[in-house]
C-alpha cells in the first residue's frame, strides 16, 4: 500500500513542476479561476499539456520563490515519490525566519526580476484587474472577520491543491492536519477562505464560518467561506474521526 509523507522546505528543484502542475490542475475550471480569466477555455487546464508553457513557468517561479518568504512555509504530500498535493502556509509572527542583508537583497532582486517579466511577457490568461480585486477583497476580509492584523498572530492557508488523481484519498486532510497540529501545540488560529469542494474537509476539521468573501455582482460573482479554526472551541481529534458530515454542518 502506498504510503503518504509530508515533506517541508528545502526542496529540489524537480519538485517545482510537479507543485506548480498541481496548482493548475486543481483550479481548472474552479470558481474563481473562471471569474478572472479572460476566457473559458483558458479556465480549464485538464492535462499539463494543456497548460500554456508561459502560464507554467510563471507558476513554477512563484512556487520557487515561496521557498524565500520568510513569513509562509510550504508543505508536500508525497505519494511514491510523486506530488499528491502541497500547501502554502503563511505563519504567525512570531515564526517569521529572520533574513541576512544578503538573502534580502537577493530576495528583492527576485521580486524586481519577476516584476520586469511580468511586463515583457503579460499573463494572457487572467484579468490582472479582476485579481487585484479580489486580493483587495481577500485583505479586507481579514481585518473586518478577524481585526485589524490579527491574521499574522495566526496561522493562514493561502493555497491547498491536491492532484485530481489523489482527490478524496486523505492528501488534503493530511495537508490542514499539518498545520492544525502546529497551531494547537502553540494555542493559534487557523484562517482560510475555502472553496465549495473543501468547505466540508474544514467544517469536519474543526473550522467555523465567520464570514463572506464576496467578489463582482449578481450574474458574475465569486463567493467564498471565510473560515476560523480556534483551538479553544475546536474538536479534539478523536472527536473529529467520530463526526459525519451532516453532523459537521449542524455545528456549523
Amino acid at each position: 500500500m502506498s504510503q503518504l509523507t509530508l515533506q517541508t522546505p528545502p526542496f529540489p528543484l524537480d519538485i517545482f513542476p510537479q507543485t506548480a502542475a498541481i496548482h493548475c490542475l486543481a483550479f481548472s475550471d474552479h470558481g474563481l479561476t473562471r471569474w478572472w480569466a479572460t476566457s473559458p477555455e483558458l479556465a480549464i487546464t485538464n492535462t499539463v499539456e494543456q497548460i500554456p508553457s508561459l502560464r507554467l513557468y510563471k507558476q513554477i517561479r512563484d512556487h520557487l520563490h515561496r521557498e524565500l518568504n520568510p513569513k509562509g512555509i510550504v508543505v508536500c504530500a508525497i505519494i511514491d515519490d510523486k506530488v499528491a498535493g502541497v500547501a502554502a502556509w503563511t505563519m504567525p509572527q512570531p515564526l517569521w525566519r529572520s533574513e541576512t542583508l544578503g538573502e534580502l537583497i537577493y530576495r528583492h532582486g527576485i521580486q524586481y526580476k519577476d516584476a520586469f517579466e511580468d511586463w515583457l511577457f503579460p499573463s494572457f490568461w487572467y484579468d490582472l484587474g479582476r485579481r487585484e480585486q479580489f486580493q483587495k477583497a481577500q485583505e479586507d476580509c481579514m481585518d473586518k472577520f478577524l481585526g485589524r492584523g490579527a491574521v499574522h498572530e495566526m496561522w493562514y492557508l493561502k493555497v491547498l491543491a491536491v492532484h485530481p488523481g489523489y482527490q478524496r484519498k486523505g492528501v488534503g486532510a493530511a495537508l490542514v492536519d499539518w498545520g492544525i497540529k502546529h497551531a494547537r501545540a502553540r494555542g493559534e488560529k487557523v484562517y482560510l477562505e475555502a472553496t465549495p469542494f473543501g468547505k466540508g474537509l474544514y467544517l469536519k476539521k474543526g473550522f467555523k464560518t465567520v464570514g463572506e468573501l464576496h467578489v463582482g455582482v449578481e450574474g458574475d460573482e465569486v463567493r467564498l467561506p471565510c473560515m476560523l479554526w480556534d483551538p479553544a472551541t475546536a474538536p479534539s481529534d478523536e472527536q473529529i474521526a467520530q463526526l459525519t458530515i451532516p453532523e459537521v454542518e449542524n455545528r456549523a
